[in-house]
Parts: structure tokens; C-alpha cells; sequence
């Protein structure tokens, strides 16, 4: 994610977008400057809670949501057999004797 500061030498809007350096140079006047610590530590914060955030939502789906579908399933096929339990037992009463 980019943020946006002003260049101490000119005063241009500049984006940083986390990198391995922590330093810019201006596109307008040449000035090479380091970026804000607040900057690049925000961006590092955020960088790290999205990671988090993948790790979270797998978590989820496999101690939710598959056990979840799992038990539908499951329940699904029990009312459905019970179902068919029950035409084949009438079945057999009418068709049977």
C-alpha cells in the first residue's frame, strides 16, 4: 500500500510503497531522502496483519466451515435415506402381501 509525503527539497507529493530501502529520491528535484520511520513502519504493520489475515480466514475454513459442510452432508443423506426408507417400506406393504 503506498502513502503519500512531501518532498523536504520541493514540496512535491511523493508515494512510498514498502521496499527493502527506506529511503526516496525525488522525481522532480533529485533530492534523495529518508522516508519517515512512522511511514514505512505503518506500512510494514499493515503489511503484516494482511498476511495475518490469510493465515485467519484458511484457519477458519478448516475448523468451520469444513466440518460444517461436512455435517450437512451428513444430515442431507440421513433425511434421505430416511425418505427413501419410508417409500420402500409403503412399497412393500402395498406391493408385497
Amino acid at each position: 500500500m503506498a502513502q503519500t509525503f512531501n518532498c523536504t527539497g520541493c514540496g512535491a507529493a511523493l508515494e512510498y510503497t514498502l521496499g527493502p530501502e527506506h529511503t526516496l529520491r525525488c522525481q522532480y528535484c533529485g533530492i534523495s531522502m529518508p522516508v519517515p520511520e512512522e511511514f514505512w513502519r505503518e506500512a510494514e504493520v499493515k503489511q503484516t496483519m494482511s498476511k495475518w489475515g490469510k493465515y485467519l480466514i484458511i484457519f477458519l475454513v478448516i475448523t468451520i466451515g469444513i466440518p460444517t459442510c461436512l455435517g450437512l452432508v451428513g444430515t442431507l443423506l440421513g433425511i434421505g435415506g430416511s425418505i427413501i426408507g419410508i417409500i420402500i417400506g409403503f412399497l412393500a406393504q402395498i406391493f408385497g402381501r
